[in-house]
């Protein structure tokens, strides 16, 4: 994309780690790496708006910020900056990021919207018209006493889009909480892609699809092998499996998610047990074959 952006912009396009001459140029902030300006002359409106929707205009937001937001700012998006924990009132944080499918007009209103159903203290932070972060203060661990689900109805109900969120770690205090937010960043992007049915999400939802894109591809093969040939074709039964799976293993939830006769839930269980020889009612056959279920769904191709 940079290479095509260069060749398209010749000497218009230029890359920096912080902006300068905004008169002239318009920047915008990218995953990884420096930021990069095209001269406003060289941009239709209609560019303008194509290149907004793939990467984060810089300063889109700054000019609404306090201090506290754009310190936060920087240090999230930016990574520029030094935290002082000695100056905060709080000794740990966690980042609440959520994403709207359609951009948000009434920016103030969300913003009072989704504080107000968290119980506790927020910074909150734009990063553009469809994407957000909340950081949660906190000074010591507390008991999870929110249901996240019910706020993503509540929104969806009230702002006409679609909303998923992204429920990260407790870190405490300290001077990686930058790149700490970017990994919690791009699990969250993983988690929209591969999590189509899900609306909130958490570490432990996308650490299976880390974990195999970390193995070596012959070993995957090998994995996904553990369900036999002649059930690999067999979507349905996969997919009712899998559903098992995410219903921590009990019959009777799955059943219910599934609008599916109990006993007969328990049938295709037993069925996959016989065929493939993996007892997948207990815990290690269940995360081996779901493992492998994923793997089939999601990378079979690559």
């Amino acid at each position: 994309m940079f290479e095509n952006l260069k060749n398209h912009y010749k000497d218009a396009f230029v890359t920096s780690e912080s902006p300068y001459h905004t008169e002239k140029y318009m920047w915008f902030l990218t995953d990884s790496g420096p930021l990069f300006g095209i001269k406003k002359e060289q941009l239709s409106s209609k560019e303008a708006s194509l290149l907004s929707s793939l990467f984060t205009p810089y300063g889109t937001h700054e000019n609404d910020m306090t201090d506290t937001q754009a310190f936060w700012y920087n240090l999230l998006f930016l990574q520029q900056g030094n935290l002082l924990p000695d100056q905060l009132s709080f000794t740990q944080c966690r980042f609440i990021q959520f994403h709207a499918d359609q951009p948000i007009t009434d920016k103030l209103e969300f913003q009072e919207a989704i504080q107000a159903l968290l119980p506790r203290d927020t910074i909150f932070l734009w990063e553009n018209d469809s994407n957000g972060v909340l950081i949660e203060t906190r000074n010591e661990e507390m008991i999870e006493d929110v249901i996240y689900d019910e706020i993503t109805v509540t929104l969806t109900s009230d702002f006409y889009t679609d909303m998923n969120l992204f429920i990260g770690q407790t870190h405490p205090l300290s001077d990686n909480l930058g790149s700490l937010f970017q990994n919690e960043r791009e699990w969250f992007r993983k988690g929209m892609h591969f999590l189509h049915k899900q609306k909130v999400y958490r570490l432990h939802d996308i650490l299976p699809f880390l974990l195999l894109e970390g193995l070596d591809r012959s070993f995957r093969n090998q994995l996904k092998n553990i369900i036999p040939e002649e059930l690999q074709g067999d979507h349905e039964l996969l997919e009712t499996i899998k559903v098992f799976f995410e219903s921590d293993l009990n019959v009777s939830n799955a059943a219910k998610r599934l609008y599916m006769h109990r006993n007969s839930l328990q049938y295709r269980i037993e069925k996959f047990i016989e065929k493939s020889g993996v007892d997948i009612k207990h815990f290690h056959g269940a995360v081996t074959t779901y493992l492998a279920i994923l793997e089939l769904e999601h990378y079979s191709d690559l």
